[in-house]
């Protein structure tokens, strides 16, 4: 590999938060970066219209913001983002045992048991952004005091289902505690115990920025343009062969340093290497349906539908068969609603007329107390597991493959370099947690790469 310990030549493919993010970063250190994206920058975000309304499509809530101050810090910048509150917090979660607001509010009948809850969760709170931003390596210090914590926090327990039951909590409380599963992507039986302690580790710390998310984008977007960073929308790439990179057309570009923002699966197809058939058990994947209404819906900022029987939810979604109640992420903002459907990866083209999709859409009016407001719209739009799976997600599976509880979460070390000079980033790789996950990723191989930089071997 040509060229010292800067200055190299980084080719990186895929232009979503993590490709965006780190092309920012290398570019600061000095290296040339070119950022391959086969459609638009942005990944799952972005801006789609719908009649006269703009919706910002993927990560709708911003949390844990001290692992993006820790981004910015590395990078040199302070925050443009302007984090705002969000109203009502992780929104009121409508369990079959009862409506729960998170965090629950001190004249709650469930105040006491939210206390006892946060609290199990409480020792874990000082090491969250150690976990979710250090490289897992058994020589660090910083790492394994953040480990222990976490291991000492979920005492002993392997899956968020066995930590929620040895609470004891209310069944109301668990069932919405237990919903936060889903942000690894994975029902409660099979998440890690790290994400039954979501609700407890955000608390009241939920945010968006107050131009919308979007503006996320746009940062880094600018931030990696001022370093240099060459943004190609509408480059795919074809084929990746040791250093060469193949593109749609013929073209060749030749890089020292390769880094996938891409899926496993995707990148080793590229590499022309053998990929499992059927693939891996995925993690779920969405419908993400938008309207613009002809007035402001009557409705909280957040509101969260879980299902009414997790048990059923995974049966389902785990043989690829639509589940007859699934969770459902209700945002509403003036005259834009948005709402988030999981489904199975199964690449479906699920349109706002197919009958699942509106059969859990009267679910959510029901459960609101809006009957009709979806059909009152001026305009809608979809986005299906067609639309993931088009971005090179196994059946559109939002985290990829779905892994076993103790290989999932902070503690089990990632294939952040997949051969010599191809490394890997993103949710295929550090997956579940939206955006905190994403940007310590990013931070954990920044630090990685740094590390083999320097010592010549990347």
């Amino acid at each position: 590999m040509s060229g010292g310990p800067a200055g190299r030549s980084v080719g990186l493919l895929g232009g979503g938060v993590a490709g965006l993010a780190l092309a920012a970063l290398l570019g600061g250190q000095g290296h040339r970066v070119t950022v391959y994206e086969r459609d638009e920058l942005g990944g799952k975000l972005r801006r789609l219209p719908v009649g006269g309304a703009t919706f910002d499509t993927g990560p709708s809530l911003f949390t844990f913001p001290a692992v993006w101050r820790a981004y910015l810090t590395r990078l040199g910048e302070v925050d443009p983002l302007d984090l705002r509150p969000l109203p009502g917090g992780l929104g009121v979660h409508h369990t079959p045992h009862g409506p729960v607001p998170l965090p629950v509010p001190p004249s709650h009948p469930l105040w006491p048991h939210w206390q006892r809850y946060v609290g199990a969760a409480a020792p874990l709170v000082p090491h969250l952004s150690t976990l979710l931003t250090t490289p897992p390596r058994l020589t660090d210090p910083a790492f394994v005091q953040a480990s222990a914590a976490l291991l000492r926090t979920t005492r002993g327990h392997l899956t968020a289902q066995g930590w929620l039951r040895a609470q004891g909590l209310p069944p109301a409380l668990t069932h919405a505690v237990a919903t936060h599963a889903l942000n690894a992507g994975l029902s409660p039986q099979d998440a890690p115990a790290l994400y039954a302690l979501i609700p407890a580790l955000v608390v009241t710390e939920v945010y968006r920025p107050a131009q919308g998310m979007g503006t996320l984008l746009d940062t880094l977007c600018r931030f990696a343009a001022a370093r240099g960073a060459l943004l190609r929308e509408g480059a795919e790439v074809r084929a990746v062969r040791g250093a060469v990179l193949t593109l749609a057309g013929g073209e060749e570009a030749r890089h020292d340093l390769l880094i996938s923002a891409l899926d496993p699966a995707r990148l080793a197809a590229l590499r022309g290497q053998l990929v499992r058939s059927p693939p891996a058990r995925r993690t779920v994947s969405g419908v993400a349906l938008y309207a613009e209404l002809p007035q402001p819906a009557p409705l909280p900022a957040t509101s969260v539908l879980p299902p009414h029987d997790f048990a059923v939810f995974r049966r389902f979604t785990r043989a690829g068969a639509l589940p007859p109640s699934t969770l459902a992420l209700v945002h509403a903002e003036g005259p834009r609603l948005s709402v988030l459907l999981a489904a199975p990866a199964t690449g479906a083209a699920l349109g706002t007329e197919h009958p699942w999709v509106q059969a859990q859409l009267r679910q959510v009016e029901a459960a609101l107390g809006v009957p009709g407001l979806w059909r009152s719209a001026r305009a809608v739009a979809a986005l299906p597991p067609a639309h993931y799976a088009a971005g090179g997600h196994p059946g559109g599976a939002l985290y990829g493959a779905a892994l076993p509880p103790w290989r999932g979460g902070p503690l089990h070390p990632q294939p952040y370099r997949a051969a010599p000079g191809l490394w890997q980033v993103g949710t295929g790789v550090h997956p579940g947690g939206g955006l905190p996950a994403v940007l310590g990723g990013v931070l954990i191989v920044d630090t990685l790469l740094r590390a083999r930089l320097q010592a010549g071997s990347a």
